[in-house]
């Protein structure tokens, strides 16, 4: 099933709350969130979508198949500071089901394709260290490992690192 990659709209909202609420009840979510830590409501949803397409150096993407939302990516500004005005920080994540058909890859595609036209000239994203299938994904995409966070998250008992990878464009 090929998926149509998009700007999200306002009339995503309440799609994308669902999505977020589903991907936090898999086992081994690889998101620094809890189920219940998840408060957004479809309302800040909406604000956060328009926020995103207001802003030149933001955007959201979503990947829509079968009339359903498989996937999203976010770029935001990683500071409003004119020596930072040129990174952005990616978050991405697809739908279980829809893993390994070629939907984050084409989500990091436009993403990568539309930054140097929003004056971003890199991005970073950062990524569970046991989130092997994502870190080669974005490796084959051209990011780079920059860095280690021991520790960083914590999961019940356990402290999980995550990595700090980028990528220029």
């Amino acid at each position: 099933m090929a998926a149509i990659i998009r700007d999200a709209v306002r009339g995503d909202a309440r799609a994308l709350v669902a999505f977020v609420q589903e991907l936090a009840r898999e086992p081994d979510f690889n998101a620094p969130v809890a189920p219940d830590e998840l408060a957004t409501s479809v309302a800040d949803e909406r604000d956060a979508i328009e926020a995103a397409a207001a802003d030149p150096r933001a955007r959201w993407l979503v990947a829509e198949a079968g009339g359903a939302i498989v996937g999203q990516l976010s770029i935001k500004p990683a500071s409003p500071r004119r020596a930072l005005a040129h990174v952005g920080v990616l978050g991405m994540s697809v739908r279980l089901a829809h893993r390994r058909r070629g939907i984050g890859r084409a989500l990091l595609a436009e993403a990568i394709a539309w930054a140097p036209a929003a004056g971003i000239t890199r991005l970073e994203l950062y990524v569970y260290a046991r989130n092997t299938a994502a870190i080669a994904l974005y490796e084959r995409a051209g990011f780079l490992h920059e860095g280690r966070r021991r520790g960083y998250v914590r999961e019940g008992d356990a402290y999980l690192d995550d990595l700090v990878m980028a990528r220029l464009v």
